[in-house]
């Protein structure tokens, strides 16, 4: 396992509590091997085997007593809650925040910059029901889980869609989900921006003085470093052009920027024509 990322950004301590990093296959990130290839400033800590790296992580916002997990290991549902698995998953994720110094029973809030799957926001605890349904239940057990009201507002996918849809809708029927609006301060000095593109209701998350920012958390905007130099994705994104335009009009000004899928350390600067990692 990879050193664990922490950083301070004002009065605020953002920490990166990694699961694992791992090889897949880009297509799931909207590339081709050749692409990645083609960035002149791709080496093995990005890709490696025409496969590209990526982190199965949670960044934490932290503030005296107050700790705001965003985004918890996502985009790896089918792996992280196979019934076969999902405990070992979930004790080995539970591990990794004891050893970051933020026990999951100390968390306060969880949040999305939008919703696509569940990630580690909740898992299936099985109730031994007549009827054989389980019940979903929050993985930070004493944290409030909240979206944007604009992802809220746009959520309805097709009953046939992913299973994680269906958890969705079980958890907002039991009241276990509040909202947040494009503007607010989910901590001091931590803002939340809408900016739609990947999704109705994307938002990315600012970290210092908000009309400058010193980080910016970029969500989906870009689920692989290596998206700075690739143009607009259509695979990835509703609208790509706006997409690229967003990304880069947080990361052409230097700041650290912090993505949900990136590998080790997760976090780094766009300096003008590659990317530079930072890990703290």
């Amino acid at each position: 396992m990879a050193a664990m990322t922490r950083m301070t950004i004002g009065d605020l301590t953002l920490t990166r509590v990694l699961y694992t990093d791992a090889l897949i296959d880009p297509a799931a990130t909207g590339l081709t091997a050749t692409e990645i290839d083609a960035v002149p400033w791709n080496d093995e800590r990005w890709s490696a085997d025409g496969q590209i790296r990526v982190g199965a992580a949670a960044w934490v916002a932290s503030q005296d007593d107050r700790h705001v997990v965003i985004d918890p290991f996502g985009n790896a549902d089918d792996i992280f809650h196979d019934p076969s698995f999902a405990l070992d998953h979930q004790r080995a994720m539970s591990s990794a925040f004891d050893a970051a110094g933020i026990p999951i029973d100390r968390v306060t809030t969880v949040v999305l910059s939008h919703i696509e799957g569940l990630g580690m926001s909740a898992f299936r605890r099985p109730t031994g029901d007549a009827d054989g349904r389980d019940r979903w239940i929050p993985f930070f057990p004493n944290a409030t889980i909240e979206v944007n009201d604009a992802s809220l507002a746009t959520f309805d996918p097709p009953n046939d869609g992913h299973w994680s849809d269906d958890v969705w809708r079980g958890l907002f029927a039991d009241d276990l989900v509040g909202t947040y609006s494009a503007g607010a301060s989910l901590l001091p000095g931590m803002t939340a921006e809408f900016t739609g593109a990947h999704n109705p209701g994307h938002h990315v998350f600012h970290f210092g003085d908000p009309s400058g920012p010193d980080a910016t958390y970029v969500g989906h905007l870009a689920v692989s470093p290596l998206h700075l130099s690739t143009g607009a994705c259509e695979q990835q994104h509703l609208e790509p052009d706006r997409a690229w335009q967003l990304l880069h009009s947080f990361a052409d000004d230097g700041r650290i920027l912090l993505g949900p899928l990136w590998p080790s350390p997760g976090a780094g600067r766009w300096a003008g024509n590659e990317f530079v990692p930072v890990d703290g």
